[in-house]
């Protein structure tokens, strides 16, 4: 059968339905006329007004010459074209059509009947000819002039015009329609496009058309007839019943008569579709049993599925002309609703009855037609729906082995936004006792994502021990996916050893993958890039780490900003800890703007650029800024824990309280960042020079050295950390030989290079060597001030401000580097003394920051503004201005306002 045969033969089965409708013998001119069927149906007492379905028919049939209303059985047609009847003031004449009227003998006489009923005026010897015969030029041409003479137009209705396919009846109502101009509008009621031109009438816009989408109730309707019935329902099961119908007329009705006897509405709305229910009994009835043997078929075998295409009907049902069937559905509005791109949907509560009826019928056929829609779906690259009906034919091994099979286990161990493939797994077994790897690495998978690091260990275990009875050339993608998983677990636990490994493994097995295969999902290759960035990260690669994020930012490209934001982050961490600071603050920033536009509700945003942005902003002496992004920081660690970068963010909280002159809690910081777990090699290197800073700090040389011995001997960081405890301890020999090693490496980093040159300075300016110390100094200096590197000097204060006091033009040379920032510890800069040149003034050291409010102040004496009149500015007291100035005067070290406003401006503070 072809596909116009399908439609032609789903057509005349629609047509079949009205048969049951009145039972007689087909009709010719001379029999008399049913006085039911031209009359316009009385609304019932319990009908609920609709005003906009009204208002469109009413629109329609003033302004168009054919208006069609086309819906499902039971989608209210009728209903809503009695009620705009009811209320319309001009002449409508109305014939209710059925099987036996579809020819021409039988369809006009009811015509003409229902006209005259309506008070048409039409020629009394207009007649049909006996048995049917049509005079076109006779009749047809009579009625036409007589329609076209009506002002004010008659309208005409047509109630289940889709019973109308006979030829001649269609051929001469167009010739009708087409002819009698504005004296007569047609209304059609139909469950599909009537057989006429519509195209034509499309195009010229004469034509209204009302779908099913429109006939619809609303929330309010369906309340309303509820109500009608003597049924009420809260607010919630309202809703819920109206969305469960789709707004369908004839369910709500059904609904609203069965609910008066039941005890439970709450129950009957969520127990809607039952076996015996009248809702059953209307769609078997009205819908289903009409259709041939072979449309019932595609209906039952293609109901599993929530959505479906021609392609999946025919896999299916194994019939090829599935697709013809399922057009001709869709045509004749049997409740199979197109919804884009060659995709359909069944009407839920049809769906469900097709459901009950296939496990009721064909149990033994409902598992495989789950499996074979997984199939189908896995082929054409829906693996989400694909393990969905698996799941659902109890088959967890098919399920388990298409998410490995497409390389998909990162979806379950970070799903992104829109990804949903751990929530079909979650009504798996946990304690199954799985024996094949696919099923126990899932469960790994799911365990990892939720943080519950036992369970995942051990069906990683499980996994890997099961996979060692394999031939090591079989089940790449299990071990791709047991590698992947264990490199992510690792990271998160802080064992870099076991990462590497994984790592190692990882790339190995991604080169076994066939390029098409690795083509088609891009994300496992990234995933094991990014792993293989994180363990050179935290080994302290970092060139090679920023090589890695590099180029994976670079694949992203401008795709999904979820992923780009990953690399960003991660980038800005490494450019951070190389010290490229303005680079790692763009990357940061971008990461965590990008983050939040496109994170899910609940989820707290990713660590890394958080801490990259407070590095960036403790080495830059913006303490108050590294606040906010720690406890930013401390937060998202929070929901996911990192050891790794967890570590990270104690050295920058360590490096804070530093700066802000607290050395021994810089050391208890330290101690809490290595507490519970084997530190990684380079880390514990950056924790070890950390400590060494504060110890020295603290005052504590002994510790100091101990600290910095246990660092890498073979690191120039540690080399100038032990320099300056030698320093600090007086034994300058000692320092310098553990420092001109670095000092004479042109290619060291500024990272290292500016501590390194402060220590020279000093060792400078404490011995008879004031030229190499400033030599340094100034070297140090120019080196930090392109990416504003502070944090360096602060350690250095206690001889800094002397030198700087005695060098003010090289104070004055890079104020830049000592201008405090808000909440920051303060730089010594350069400040002149009243009695010198302006350019020529002694240091000023300000000993703590101002606050907000306290620059305000300032900015106001400046103006020349009294006290009384600052305080009238700035809405406060006069005892809290002076609050104020007793507060910038000490810090200040300023006796009265004009030294204090001179000394602010000095700072470049106003």
């Amino acid at each position: 059968m072809t596909e116009r045969a399908g439609e032609v033969s789903m057509t005349a089965h629609v047509a079949n339905q009205a048969a049951a409708r009145g039972r007689r013998s087909a009709a010719s001119g001379s029999e008399p006329i049913l006085a039911a069927k031209i009359t316009t149906p009385d609304v019932p007492h319990w009908a609920v007004e609709r005003p906009l379905v009204t208002k469109l028919i009413a629109e329609g049939a003033s302004r168009c010459p054919l208006t069609v209303v086309t819906g499902p059985p039971g989608a209210g047609k009728t209903m809503a074209l009695a009620l705009w009847a009811a209320a319309e003031p001009r002449a409508v004449a109305w014939v209710g059509l059925d099987h036996f009227d579809n020819q021409p003998g039988v369809f006009w006489p009811y015509v003409v009947a229902a006209l005259r009923r309506a008070d048409v005026a039409l020629p009394k010897a207009l007649h049909v000819a006996p048995h049917g015969r049509l005079d076109h030029n006779g009749f047809l041409t009579h009625l036409t002039a007589a329609l076209a003479a009506q002002d004010p137009p008659v309208t005409l209705v047509l109630d289940d015009m889709h019973v109308l396919t006979e030829p001649g009846v269609l051929k001469g109502l167009e010739f009708v329609l087409r002819n009698a101009g504005s004296g007569l509008r047609v209304v059609v009621a139909s469950r599909m496009d009537p057989l006429l031109p519509l195209h034509r009438y499309r195009l010229a816009g004469q034509l209204t058309e009302i779908r099913a989408s429109d006939l619809a109730f609303s929330v309010t309707e369906a309340d309303q007839l509820l109500a009608q019935h003597g049924s009420m329902l809260t607010a919630d099961l309202a809703r819920s019943l109206t969305q469960r119908t789709e707004g369908w007329a004839a369910g709500l009705r059904l609904a609203a008569i069965s609910l008066g006897s039941h005890p439970d509405p709450g129950q009957f709305v969520k127990e809607l579709i039952a076996e015996d229910s009248a809702l059953i009994g209307y769609l078997v009835e009205e819908v289903l049993n009409v259709q041939p043997p072979e449309v019932r078929e595609v209906l039952l075998s293609t109901s599993i599925l929530e959505h479906l295409n021609a392609d999946a009907a025919v896999e299916l049902t194994g019939d090829d002309q599935a697709a013809g069937i399922l057009t001709a559905l869709v045509r004749t509005n049997a409740f199979v609703q197109p919804i884009g791109s060659g995709w359909y949907r069944y009407h839920g509560l049809f769906a469900e009855m097709l459901r009950l009826k296939l496990r009721c019928q064909h149990p033994g056929r409902v598992a495989g037609l789950h499996r074979r829609a997984a199939r189908w779906y896995e082929r054409n690259g829906m693996l989400t729906d694909a393990v969905r009906h698996a799941i659902q034919a109890g088959d967890w091994q098919l399920a388990a082995d298409m998410v490995i099979d497409e390389l998909a286990i990162g979806q379950l161990i970070e799903p992104r936004d829109g990804q949903c493939l751990a929530e079909e797994f979650m009504s798996m077994l946990p304690g199954e006792a799985w024996t094949q790897p696919a099923p126990l690495l899932i469960t790994a998978a799911l365990a990892l994502a939720a943080g519950q690091h036992e369970s995942c260990a051990t069906a990683l275990d499980a996994a890997d021990a099961a996979l060692a009875h394999v031939p090591a050339d079989e089940e790449g993608p299990c071990r791709l996916a047991a590698a992947i998983i264990r490199l992510t677990a690792s990271l998160g636990a802080g064992d870099l050893t076991a990462a590497a490994a994984a790592a190692s493994r990882a790339e190995l097995m991604l080169g076994k993958v066939p390029d098409g295969k690795l083509a088609r999902h891009p994300d496992i290759r990234r995933r094991v890039l990014y792993g293989r960035g994180a363990v050179e990260l935290w080994s302290g690669h970092l060139d090679e780490a920023a090589r890695i994020f590099e180029s994976g930012l670079a694949e992203a490209g401008s795709g999904d900003e979820r992923e780009r934001a990953d690399w960003a982050g991660y980038l800005a961490l490494a450019e951070a800890l190389r010290g490229r600071l303005s680079r790692a603050a763009e990357l940061a920033s971008r990461a965590t703007r990008s983050a939040a536009q496109h994170r899910r509700p609940g989820r707290n945003p990713d660590p890394a650029p958080l801490v990259a942005l407070a590095r960036v902003h403790v080495q830059r002496n913006e303490l108050r800024k590294t606040r906010s992004w720690i406890k930013q920081a401390d937060a998202a660690l929070g929901s996911s824990p990192d050891k790794l970068i967890g570590a990270m963010a104690y050295l920058v909280a360590a490096d804070g309280a530093l700066a802000e002159g607290r050395a021994p809690v810089a050391v208890q910081i330290i101690a809490r960042a290595r507490s519970g777990w084997h530190v990684p090699a380079w880390l514990d290197q950056q924790l070890n020079l950390a400590e060494a800073r504060a110890c020295t700090a603290a005052g504590d040389i002994q510790a100091a050295l101990t600290a910095a011995r246990r660092a890498d001997g073979t690191s120039p960081e540690a080399a100038v950390a032990l320099a300056r405890a030698w320093a600090a301890a007086g034994d300058t020999e000692s320092a310098r030989r553990a420092l001109d090693p670095v000092l004479a490496d042109d290619r060291m980093p500024d990272r290292v290079r500016v501590p390194a040159l402060l220590v020279d300075a000093w060792l400078g300016y404490s011995g008879d060597d004031g030229t190499r110390g400033r030599r340094s100094l100034a070297s140090a200096l120019h080196l930090a001030e392109h990416e504003q590197l502070k944090l360096p000097f602060l350690a250095e204060q206690s001889w800094l401000g002397p030198v700087l006091s005695r060098d003010p033009h090289l104070a004055d040379s890079y104020r830049r580097l000592f201008a405090p920032a808000p909440g920051s510890a303060q730089h010594p800069a350069a400040a002149k003394t009243p009695d010198k040149a302006p350019d020529d003034r002694d240091p000023v050291l300000v000993v703590e920051p101002l606050t907000e409010r306290e620059r305000e102040v300032l900015v106001h004496l400046s103006g020349l503004l009294s006290t009384a009149e600052v305080a009238s500015e700035m809405y406060i007291s006069v005892n809290t201005v002076k609050t104020h100035l007793r507060s910038i005067y000490r810090k200040l070290a300023a006796t009265h306002r004009n030294e204090a406003v001179r000394r602010a401006r000095q700072l470049r503070l106003i």
